[in-house]
């Protein structure tokens, strides 16, 4: 009985992080596009004077960094299944 609760306490990390790290999920590419958007304008187009341009180019690159963090995050919550298929619920 004793094994028993110890192995579903073990069984539960796993999934609890799998859980928050699919969650992450949510707010990645707003929160990257959001960071593109304040480094391109507040960083480059006040201080060059290049309004929008460049405010449109930082929010596409951090568009692009958020859907990299994005499949990385799937491709790796995808492999943590086929190592483990015993826990597939």
């Amino acid at each position: 009985m004793r094994n028993d609760r110890a192995a579903r306490r073990r069984g539960d990390r796993p999934r609890a992080a799998g859980i928050a790290r699919l969650s992450a999920i949510i707010t990645i590419l707003p929160a990257s596009m959001a960071a593109g958007w304040l480094l391109g304008y507040f960083g480059i187009d006040r201080w060059a004077a290049t309004f929008p341009w460049a405010s449109i180019l930082m929010t596409l690159l951090g568009a692009g960094a958020g859907f990299y963090e994005i499949v990385r995050i799937l491709a790796l919550q995808g492999n943590k299944h086929d190592r483990f298929p015993d826990q597939r619920r």
